[in-house]
C-alpha cells in the first residue's frame, strides 16, 4: 500500500498560495500549530497532539548488562511504532535517527545515574512512540512526546546487599525521576522555490509538495543539539540562521509548556484528584483531538462559535405566532414579532383554506331614543294593564258541556 500521489492541480495550487503569502490552513509562514499535552495514569505515559498529528509515548525500564564500551552508563533506546502501516518505512527510519540525534547524542539524559553496579547491572530506558495520526510534522510531535514522557517518568528505587539487588515498589519507596541535563526539542521547516520560501510546522500536503526539509534540534538554552537538511534543493545561510532563531524561541516556549503540564499533573496526584486521559473525555469524544483550524481555510468563511449558536437559539425562542380563525373548523398560524401589536394584523388578508367565504360578524345596532309621543303611549298602556281578564275553561262531571267563566282580576 502506497500513498496516493498529488495531482498537478494540487501541486500548483499549493505553490500559488505560497506565492501569495497564504497557507492552506490560514496560518502565517512563521506560525506553529497548538500543542496539547496529557499524561496517563502510569509514570512516563504522555499523549501529545500537534494539530491533527497525534503521538502516544510510553517509557519503561528494566535491569540489564551494560555495554562493554561504557560499563558505567545506562542505555537509552527509542522505538517508533507506526502500526500496520508499513508504507512509510524510510520515513520512520529517518524519524528514529533524528530523535536519537536529539536525545542520545546531545546527552540530555544522565546515563551515569542509571548505573546500579558498574560492569554488571544498569538501567535500560526504553521510549516507545506510537503514531496515532499523521497530519504533517511528525518529527516535532514525536520529539515533544518523547521529552515529556522522559521528564514525567520515575523509575523504582533499588537496594544492593552484597550481590543481591532488591527492587522496591512505589508503595515501599518513592520512585526516582530521570535526571535531564537539558530539554531538546525538534523544530521543522519546509523549503520551497529553490530556497526562497520557508514555512514553519508544515502540514502533510505541504510536506509532500516541499522541495527540502530542515529539522533543528534546539534546547531551551538556544543551543543547537542537532541539524538535518534533506531534499532536492539548497538554502541560503541567511535563511537557515533566520529559521534557527525562530526555532530557538519555539523550543523555549515548548519546554515551558512541558514543565507546566508536569507540575499540574503532580499537583493533581498530590491532592488525590483523578489523573489520566479521562479528563479529556466530554460528550463521548476526545477534546484533545479537536482542532479549531480547518485543513483548508476559505476566504470570508467563519466558524460559528458556541456564543453565536446560543444567540441564534435565543432569537428562535423569542419568535411568536398568533392563531387567526378562518371560519367553521378552520384556522391559520400567523407569525408575529414582539414589537408588532394586534392592530397591525387587523387589516391583513388571510387566505381561506376551505374555499368558503368567512361569515361576517353582525354588529349589534343600538335602538333609537323614544320621542315624547311614544312616552305618553307607554304610560297609557301601563294604566290599561291595571285590570285584566283571563278566560278559564271548566268541565262539569254531569254534562259534557263546557262552561266558560270570565273572571275579573283586579290588581
Amino acid at each position: 500500500m502506497t500513498d496516493i500521489p498529488l495531482s498537478t492541480c494540487e501541486k500548483n495550487f499549493i505553490i500559488k498560495c505560497l506565492s501569495n503569502n497564504k497557507r492552506l490552513d490560514g496560518r502565517a509562514f512563521t506560525e506553529f500549530r497548538n500543542i496539547n499535552i496529557h499524561f496517563g495514569v502510569e509514570w512516563g505515559c504522555a499523549l501529545v497532539s500537534l494539530g491533527e498529528t497525534k503521538v502516544l509515548a510510553q517509557v519503561s525500564c528494566e535491569i540489564t548488562q551494560p555495554r562493554a564500551t561504557r560499563p558505567s552508563e545506562g542505555i537509552l533506546y527509542v522505538n517508533i511504532n507506526s502500526g500496520q502501516d508499513k508504507r512509510n518505512a524510510e520515513h520512520i527510519v529517518l524519524l528514529t535517527r533524528n530523535l536519537e540525534r536529539a536525545l542520545k547524542e546531545s546527552r540530555c539524559v544522565d546515563l551515569e545515574s542509571l548505573c546500579i553496579k558498574a560492569e554488571e547491572k544498569v538501567w535500560r530506558i526504553r521510549v516507545d512512540l506510537n503514531i496515532l495520526n499523521h497530519e504533517g510534522n511528525l518529527i516535532d510531535c514525536a520529539s515533544v512526546a518523547a521529552l515529556a514522557s522522559l521528564a514525567h517518568f520515575k523509575r523504582p528505587d533499588v537496594t544492593i546487599t552484597g550481590e543481591e539487588i532488591q527492587i522496591h515498589s512505589h508503595n515501599e519507596r518513592d520512585p526516582i525521576p530521570i535526571v535531564l541535563h537539558h530539554h531538546p526539542v525538534c523544530v521543522s521547516y519546509a523549503i520551497y522555490e529553490n530556497g526562497a520560501i520557508a514555512i514553519a510546522d508544515p502540514s502533510l500536503l505541504e510536506e509532500r509538495r516541499s522541495e527540502a526539509t530542515v529539522v533543528f534540534g534546539i534546547n531551551s538554552y538556544r543551543e543547537l543539539c542537532g541539524l538535518h537538511f534533506g531534499g532536492i534543493t539548497l538554502a541560503s545561510l541567511e535563511l537557515l540562521i533566520k529559521c534557527a532563531n525562530q526555532g530557538a524561541k519555539r523550543a523555549n516556549a515548548v519546554v515551558k509548556q512541558i514543565k507546566a503540564a508536569i507540575e499540574a499533573d503532580e499537583k493533581r496526584r498530590a491532592n488525590g484528584e483523578p489523573v489520566g486521559f479521562m479528563h479529556c473525555l466530554q460528550s463521548d469524544r476526545f477534546d484533545s483531538y479537536k482542532e479549531s483550524r480547518l485543513l483548508l481555510r476559505l476566504p470570508k468563511f467563519q466558524l460559528n462559535t458556541n456564543e453565536e449558536m446560543e444567540v441564534e437559539l435565543e432569537e428562535m425562542k423569542k419568535e411568536q405566532a398568533r392563531i387567526q380563525s378562518l371560519g367553521k373548523n378552520s384556522a391559520v398560524l400567523m407569525p408575529i414579532d414582539e414589537s408588532s401589536s394586534d392592530d397591525e394584523f387587523a387589516d391583513q388578508w388571510i387566505p381561506n383554506l376551505d374555499g368558503d367565504e368567512p361569515e361576517e360578524e353582525q354588529t349589534p345596532v343600538s335602538p333609537p331614543k323614544p320621542t315624547t309621543d311614544q312616552k305618553k303611549k307607554k304610560k297609557n298602556k301601563k294604566k290599561s294593564k291595571q285590570t285584566a281578564s283571563s278566560t278559564v275553561t271548566v268541565e262539569s262531571e254531569d254534562s259534557e258541556e263546557e262552561e266558560t267563566m270570565v273572571l275579573e282580576q283586579i290588581t
